[in-house]
């Protein structure tokens, strides 16, 4: 039974990459045709375009690992039950669920390691992907580190800045407005001044505070300095350019959902996606329960039909995952389940076909 396991294992492992290798060259070569006017209009060197595609390969294998594992139980299966090797095997009193649970073990392996790449490798270079793109495809000049104009910031609390000019190394802003906005989006305080400098707390020069009651009402308070503790934003973080989803670890996400949500904002979008990042990498083992009882059910042309049928599957799984990504970004979806419920469909059909299907 071991070198039976080890011949299974190995064959899974070598078409596993096989597959995983022949879907990225094929995603590559349909971007690069979509993008190549893009590129020769940009006058982007060669060079620079190897090195956006190599940036790219990762976000690439764990959209791909999925698809490229059910291609993988296909083959293995496909061959074996061609070359008859699986009715030997049954001859001999082989029970398949023991290569099942073989494969399935190997599934969760690859979901460990999907996740721990997704949340380094990946993140890491989605980030250099959007540099290399924005200096050396886009041609873009580099953004300031040190000083920003007229730009809006959403702070905690529901207090939103406008600031005209910002310089990081005095920590000082010269004009600034600043409004607190109330949880029925009225406006309780607006602040308006013509300097402000952070020392440990935000001190504003020539600053005009004015209150809003309930009725509309405004009270309003000259101050030569007007000191703000209660303001929680610090002169790095005006600085900071705010990375998308797609940068960020899942802790980056959650940091990110809390300090959203005291302000008050929707946070939908960000809450499916911290769920999703749990919830894609199960997929494998998912696709895996699927694939496995059909695989060594199909006769002849078995390998052909198995990558059909390879192709149905990840396109409706995709289909089901993105729409209701797209409802719980809209709101008309609870984030966990929006994430989740693919998976938790598909797992019942898998759990289903495990059981139900004769082998």
């Amino acid at each position: 039974m071991k070198v039976i396991s080890c011949y299974v294992l190995k064959n899974f492992i070598k078409y596993l990459f096989i597959c995983l290798a022949v879907l990225i060259f094929i995603y590559v070569i349909i971007n690069l045709f979509d993008n190549l006017g893009k590129f020769l209009a940009k006058d982007a060197l060669a060079k620079d375009i190897l090195i956006y595609y190599l940036y790219l390969i990762p976000s690439y294998i764990v959209l791909l690992i999925p698809v490229a594992s059910i291609m993988a139980v296909f083959f293995v299966f496909g061959i074996m039950t061609k070359n008859k090797e699986l009715v030997a095997l049954k001859t001999c009193g082989l029970n398949i669920n023991r290569l099942f649970y073989l494969i399935l073990s190997a599934g969760v392996v690859i979901c460990l390691l999907t996740f721990v790449f997704q949340e380094s490798v990946g993140v890491w270079s989605q980030a250099h992907l959007f540099t290399h793109r924005q200096e050396k495809i886009d041609k873009r000049p580099k953004r300031p580190q040190n000083k920003r104009s007229n730009f809006f910031y959403h702070g905690e609390n529901n207090w939103v800045y406008f600031i005209k000019n910002f310089d990081v190394e005095t920590q000082r802003i010269n004009v600034v407005i600043l409004w607190q906005i109330s949880r029925e989006n009225k406006i309780k305080k607006r602040i308006d001044a013509d300097a402000a400098i952070y020392d440990g707390s935000w001190k504003f020069s020539e600053a005009v505070l004015r209150e809003f009651d309930d009725e509309g009402n405004e009270t309003v308070k000259k101050y030569k300095v007007l000191e703000m503790p209660e303001l929680k934003e610090r002169p790095e973080d005006f600085i900071k350019r705010i990375k998308p989803l797609e940068e960020m670890n899942f802790m980056e996400i959650y940091r990110f959902v809390e300090k959203r949500a005291r302000a008050g904002e929707n946070v939908a979008k960000e809450e499916v996606e911290l769920n999703y990042r749990f919830s894609y990498p199960i997929i494998t083992i998912i696709i895996l329960l699927i694939t496995l009882p059909l695989s060594v059910v199909l006769k002849k042309g078995g390998i052909a039909i198995g990558l059909g049928l390879s192709v149905a599957i990840a396109f409706t799984y995709w289909g089901l995952i993105q729409s209701c990504r797209a409802y719980g970004v809209a709101g008309l979806m609870d984030p966990l389940l929006a994430a989740w419920f693919p998976n938790i469909l598909f797992g019942i059909v898998g759990i289903i076909l495990i059981f139900k299907v004769p082998r």
